[in-house]
């Protein structure tokens, strides 16, 4: 059975307010989404050159995971649950591996499974902190 909409100005104001909360939660995923894609769009800068290239992407798809649970829980640090966190990682792994695909259409850039393999276990990483600091904050409630 369809559902009626109801118009007028409350309902404006709630699509208004569903605006505002989508760009909120995704709006940073597509920022940080935007610099990976900037960056790899450009050669290597020479400051990050004594940086192990597989600690710049685990920090990297890292960050990127947690601001895509952040997404889709709607919320960080508390009561997260599997699927918020597979379904973050899951981004950040896909949006790597995509990365990675478009380095090897940039003159001075290669992709490589390597690469994946660090954006795999950063995207992990991160979640799996996510799911620690979740079940921390889950104890210290039930112990109040």
């Amino acid at each position: 059975m369809a559902r009626l909409r109801p118009s007028g100005f409350g309902a404006a104001r709630r699509s208004s307010a569903e605006a505002a909360g989508f760009i909120r939660f995704w709006g940073p995923v597509v920022l940080y989404m935007g610099l990976i894609f900037w960056f790899s769009s450009r050669g290597r800068p020479d400051v990050l050159s004594a940086t192990a290239d597989y600690l710049l992407h685990g920090t990297e798809y890292a960050g990127l995971a947690v601001v895509s649970v952040r997404a889709i829980a709607k919320r960080l640090f508390s009561g997260l649950k599997v699927a918020h966190i597979a379904g973050g990682t899951a981004i950040a792994v896909v949006y790597g591996m995509s990365d990675e695909w478009h380095q090897l259409h940039v003159t001075g850039r290669y992709g490589s499974l390597a690469d994946v393999l660090a954006d795999f276990v950063g995207a992990s990483l991160g979640g799996a902190l996510l799911a620690a600091v979740s079940a921390l904050n889950r104890t210290e409630g039930e112990t109040r």
